[in-house]
C-alpha cells in the first residue's frame, strides 16, 4: 500500500516537474546573486560574440580566432557553472519542502 502512495506521489511530482523547475529558475536570479551574476555574464560574452549563437545552434561551419575560441571556453564554463546554482537551488528546494511537509505533520 505505501509503495503505491509513493509512486503516485512520484508521478504527480513528474508531472509538474518542468513547471516546478521553470518557476525556481526564473526566480533564481533574484534570489542568488551568484546566479544573477553568471547569468549577467553569459548574455555580455553572447553580445561579444555574436557567433555563438550559432556553434550552439549548430548552423554550418564556425572558423575562431585565439580571442573567439577564449570567450566560446569561457561560455562553457559560465554555463557550466550557471547549469550547477540551478541544480543546487533545485536540491535546496527539494530540502525546504520536505523540511517544511515534516513539520507540517509534526515530525520536526
Amino acid at each position: 500500500m505505501q509503495d503505491n502512495i509513493f509512486d503516485g506521489l512520484l508521478a504527480q511530482l513528474e508531472e509538474r516537474f518542468e513547471e516546478m523547475d521553470s518557476e525556481i529558475t526564473v526566480a533564481l536570479p533574484e534570489r542568488d546573486e551568484k546566479y544573477a551574476a553568471l547569468r549577467a555574464r553569459l548574455e555580455e560574452l553572447e553580445r561579444r560574440f555574436p557567433f555563438i549563437e550559432s556553434v550552439l545552434d549548430g548552423e554550418g561551419a564556425v572558423r575562431l580566432s585565439a580571442e573567439e575560441h577564449v570567450g566560446l571556453v569561457e561560455y562553457n564554463r559560465t554555463t557550466d557553472e550557471a547549469e550547477n546554482r540551478e541544480r543546487l537551488n533545485l536540491y535546496l528546494t527539494g530540502h525546504r519542502d520536505c523540511f517544511a511537509y515534516l513539520k507540517k505533520i509534526g515530525l520536526l
